[in-house]
């Protein structure tokens, strides 16, 4: 399962798997994101909101250092997770993924707590262009608190 932004990523992804030792069947789930300019911008632009703000910097690689950061733009960048990017993976991984598909935003992943899951919402939410925004992170076991009304 995931996501693929190139059109035939999803049936070399297949074919590899196919070809390890011991896989007799491969049920293939990745969804094959259609191309568009916007959905290629919108996931930078929310990367860096939500990856600079100050409360969220340390889910960043190397603990929020990403000031100098560049991308290169064009096609591929709207999964964030940067695993299909060979040569554009920064160091180490990220919690908080972020997937584009015409306008609509999913934020997938895990964080420490609630504040965090909003604050990482809101940022999204007040990146123009995403239409929609879907918070999907989850809070880390043991971190949740309590709301009584």
């Amino acid at each position: 399962m995931g996501y693929a932004y190139h059109p035939g990523l999803k049936a070399d992804a297949e074919r590899a798997v196919k070809r390890a030792s011991g896989v007799d069947t491969v049920v293939n789930q990745i969804e094959e994101l259609s191309p568009s300019p916007n959905d290629d911008d919108l996931p930078w632009n929310i990367y860096y909101a939500i990856y600079r703000d100050p409360f969220l910097s340390r889910y960043a690689p190397g603990g929020g250092m990403l000031w100098g950061h560049r991308h290169s733009g064009g096609r591929g960048f709207r999964s964030m997770d940067f695993t299909d990017l060979p040569g554009m993976e920064p160091a180490g991984s990220f919690p908080i993924h972020i997937v584009v598909k015409n306008g609509r935003v999913r934020l997938i992943g895990v964080v420490d707590n609630e504040g965090d899951k909003t604050i990482a919402g809101m940022k999204a939410k007040q990146v123009p262009g995403s239409f929609d925004v879907s918070n999907e992170l989850a809070v880390e076991k043991g971190q949740r608190t309590s709301t009584r009304r």
